[in-house]
């Protein structure tokens, strides 16, 4: 259907950027102020009128010969130098209203502030904004990039630090030691497993899915042993921590358990399927199961796909995921679509997929007793 669709993946991924966590292809650039409509402006001026989704650097002062870090009341004079961190069409709007590109870059300019990666693996800082931190005011520093697993974005004033993201940032030399001990940076810290959170969280889950619960005409829901975590899963997730309890995993943790629960699934699936399969293959039964069931799933699957990107103009790749029934059709489209999209899709879906199968299993065993 790609093809009929004639589907971009990466334009839809580049539309999808401003709303979603995606890489976003960074890049910087020194631009020098020339155009006089911008005189006088302050950052926070130019962001609020023109949208732009960069993050400012260094700038040096024309006036005052002097390199600093820039804050939302940094005001743009002639001739001002200033480091802008974005996407190369980001960066292109930019150099269209500040002025002209300087050959000079100030990243180059090591003599009083310096551009260092560390990682985050204090629980202090994790489950908190950039914002909050108050990185300007304490230690003359800023925060430009940060990279999360295999995805690099820039570092917003409402961006929620996660342990094990390795961050970029621009400060003074001297107070680079302060800030290191601020984070963290421990390789090995960011990669350790909370036994305790991790342990919680699944006890709540398992918790709540034995739970019943009567709705209306003597349905009863149960989430069960699978549902329950994954919607306790869904709520600590989206708190980040409660007090000094961190909720979320570190990103190699996560890919580990993912990969782990994937090969376990197959397994659970080969081994409860096999003597159903081989009896249904020697009894000659298999044929029209097996062209049913391939019907039934092809012809949802297609028009789901047709309504969902004809009709709703829903993304391609985010539709791929909304389809994507099991882990092991998930790996198989994020291969084709080589981004992250469908993982967004599939979030989007699988949790409602599941409550809805609870409730429709319930709803047909009434009728059929």
């Amino acid at each position: 259907m790609e093809k009929i669709f004639r589907i971009d993946y990466e334009a839809e991924k580049a539309v999808l950027r401003k709303d979603y966590p995606l890489d976003e292809n960074l890049t910087s650039r020194t631009l020098r102020v020339t155009n006089q409509n911008v005189f006088g402006k302050t950052l926070r001026t130019l962001l609020k009128d023109y949208q732009w989704n960069v993050v400012f650097g260094r700038m040096e002062s024309y006036k005052h010969g002097r390199m600093m870090i820039t804050h939302w009341e940094s005001e743009l004079h002639e001739n001002d130098k200033i480091t802008v961190v974005g996407t190369t069409e980001e960066l292109d709007h930019v150099q269209e209203i500040l002025g002209v590109l300087d050959p000079e870059s100030l990243s180059f300019n090591r003599k009083e502030f310096d551009i260092v990666r560390i990682f985050v693996s204090n629980p202090d800082v994790v489950g908190k904004t950039i914002s909050s931190l108050n990185l300007t005011e304490k230690y003359s520093a800023l925060i430009t990039r940060i990279r999360r697993g295999d995805i690099e974005m820039l570092a917003k004033s409402d961006t929620i630090l996660e342990i094990g993201d390795r961050i970029r940032f621009v400060a003074k030399r001297e107070d680079l030691p302060a800030i290191q001990k601020l984070f963290g940076d421990s390789y090995h810290a960011a990669s350790k497993i909370d036994i305790f959170s991790f342990g919680l969280g699944i006890g709540l889950g398992l918790l709540l899915g034995m739970m019943e619960l009567t709705l209306p005409g003597g349905l009863v829901f149960k989430a069960g042993y699978a549902g329950g975590p994954l919607l306790v899963g869904l709520i600590l997730g989206a708190l980040k921590r409660t007090g000094p309890i961190i909720w979320s995993l570190p990103y190699g943790t996560n890919v580990t358990l993912n990969q782990l629960g994937l090969i376990l699934l197959l397994a659970v699936l080969g081994i409860r399927s096999g003597n159903t399969m081989m009896d249904s293959l020697s009894q000659g039964e298999w044929l029209p199961i097996f062209l049913g069931g391939s019907v039934l799933a092809i012809s949802g699957a297609i028009i789901s796909l047709w309504i969902g990107f004809k009709i709703f103009k829903i993304p391609f790749s985010l539709l791929l995921g909304f389809v994507s029934n099991q882990p092991a059709i998930l790996e198989f489209v994020t291969d084709i679509t080589k981004n992250k999209v469908p993982n967004i899709g599939y979030s989007f879906m699988f949790p409602i997929s599941l409550v809805m199968k609870i409730i429709y299993a319930q709803i047909l065993l009434l009728l059929l007793t």
